[in-house]
């Protein structure tokens, strides 16, 4: 493509060098930079892609897109604007002609409950005989190839990407999770979004924001960026805001939940254990789902999917066969097999609102002492940490205190910002650093009706100390556990 065409209403400040060559891709990252590619120098928060521009050159770049002022080599087209995130995205779109206009694009954002939803919608998507791709927290999925996500919403270049490969593969509908993080960064400047969809907003990221105004006001960004409707969850008082500001904003609105008037609703609601039942109302037609995750968060998310479809002129029928197909989302609300009288959970809840919910079901259904497991993430916000602290003692008997992706940041300290929420004080938990021996003990010291709760991981396969990231499968510490208890079970009986 020449680069007067990837360029014409690029937003630039000033150009040198020539717009007639031909651009054969594009790169962010040095290492990525092929012959004849744009090389985006992006201002990072960690490393600036000024300082690569030298190696793009010498790897084969012909065009260098900066905010900086630059003197290059001759030969070499220099592009200078204002924001290198949003040229970024812009060339990107442009490079691989503008696919996400090929597609019905689902954007579901807020603080919790957006992956869940997201399989949810894949679900109705695919009742409907609909070829649906999913990009998340958990993982890309492509015409039923599964990919492991190393972010919750891709940096734009890779994005637009995936969608152009959508576009090739006959995908018809793409529905994906919309961090504040990426609509901060401009990773989803200029998708084409038919739906965008509000799930809530409560305490998360204040350490990247820096409080929940400005978190509010980024992710209200992404409603202004939808073509066909918005789908906001009223009951959550950020949303009931959202609705009022959006509502002449081009995109129709639909409203839906539970306690207040909105366009769809749940009435007739029943929880129990392991499943949950209600009458899903539209505006003309109703009908009774049975869904097979518990807890009154899911039944939000599942309103919020069947919103989102119906918004998309998805017949209610597909609706409910879709929200009833799901059985499991990975690392949510995950029960573990343990062939003993005690439950273990394993789930991501990592916000203080999330970590409520979890917690306020396992008290609802769930007899015996409850007993968690849990850390902060290092280097994130640590306003949440004391918060969670005080949660976890107030719903559980027992809180092991241990390590979660801490970074660079002392594990000691994170533990000691989340002690300072405990009322009782060393009443209420223990402190055992080492993630995989804080989830041994608690299952070597648990009793007949016991519940094991793991938060904070969830899906995850990883565990950053450090500089060292480190394969950390739960899945695989509990089972191991488990087995030694039934090797020391069977030597005793033996003996």
């Amino acid at each position: 493509m020449k680069l007067i065409n990837m360029i014409a209403q690029l937003d630039t400040i000033e150009i040198k060098g020539s717009l007639q060559i031909n651009i054969s891709g594009i790169a962010y990252n040095s290492n990525e930079v092929k012959d004849n590619y744009i090389f985006v120098a992006i201002d990072g928060f960690k490393m600036d892609g000024n300082e690569y521009i030298k190696a793009a050159i010498s790897k084969g770049a012909k065009a260098l897109v900066t905010s900086r002022n630059i003197i290059a080599p001759e030969g070499i087209t220099v592009i200078k604007v204002v924001d290198t995130r949003k040229a970024l995205s812009y060339l990107s779109s442009i490079f691989y002609d503008e696919p996400s206009k090929e597609l019905e694009l689902i954007g579901i954002t807020g603080t919790n409950g957006k992956t869940t939803t997201t399989y949810f919608v894949k679900a109705i998507l695919d009742a409907c005989k609909l070829n649906t791709s999913l990009i998340g927290t958990i993982e890309t999925i492509i015409n039923g190839r599964h990919r492991s996500s190393s972010y919750t919403t891709p940096e734009s270049l890779e994005l637009h990407g995936m969608f152009r490969n959508m576009v090739k593969e006959k995908v018809d509908a793409c529905v994906m999770e919309v961090s504040s993080h990426a609509i901060a960064l401009s990773r989803v400047d200029y998708c084409s979004f038919n739906v965008g969809v509000f799930t809530n907003l409560t305490h998360e990221h204040l350490d990247f924001h820096g409080n929940m105004e400005n978190y509010y006001n980024t992710k209200k960004q992404l409603f202004y960026k939808t073509k066909d409707f918005n789908v906001i969850n009223i009951d959550d008082s950020y949303g009931a805001r959202l609705a009022k500001e959006i509502k002449d904003n081009g995109a129709r609105l639909l409203t839906y939940g539970i306690n207040r008037l909105a366009d769809i609703n749940a009435d007739n609601i029943a929880l129990y254990e392991s499943f949950s039942e209600f009458t899903f109302n539209t505006p003309d037609q109703n009908i009774n789902i049975k869904i097979n995750l518990p807890g009154i968060y899911n039944i939000y998310n599942g309103l919020a999917a069947a919103a989102s479809c119906y918004a998309l002129g998805i017949d209610i029928k597909y609706i409910k066969e879709g929200l009833e197909a799901v059985t499991r989302v990975p690392g949510r609300f995950e029960l573990v097999p343990t062939n003993r009288n005690i439950n273990i959970i394993i789930d991501y809840a990592h916000t203080p609102d999330g970590f409520e919910k979890v917690l306020e079901t396992i008290n609802k259904f769930y007899e015996g002492r409850k007993i968690i497991v849990f850390g902060c993430v290092g280097e994130r916000d640590r306003t949440k940490r004391s918060v969670m602290g005080k949660i976890a003692e107030q719903y559980c008997d027992l809180c092991v205190l241990t390590t979660d992706n801490c970074r660079s940041e002392d594990p000691e300290k994170i533990i000691d910002d989340i002690k300072r929420g405990f009322i009782n004080g060393s009443e209420s938990y223990i402190e055992i650093l080492d993630r995989a021996e804080a989830i041994r003990h608690a299952i070597l010291h648990s009793v007949d009706r016991d519940t094991i709760i793991i938060t904070g991981k969830g899906h995850e396969r990883r565990q950053i100390i450090g500089n060292n990231v480190m394969t950390f499968n739960e899945r695989e510490i509990i089972d191991n556990v488990l087995k030694e208890i039934s090797a020391t079970a069977s030597y005793n009986n033996f003996s």
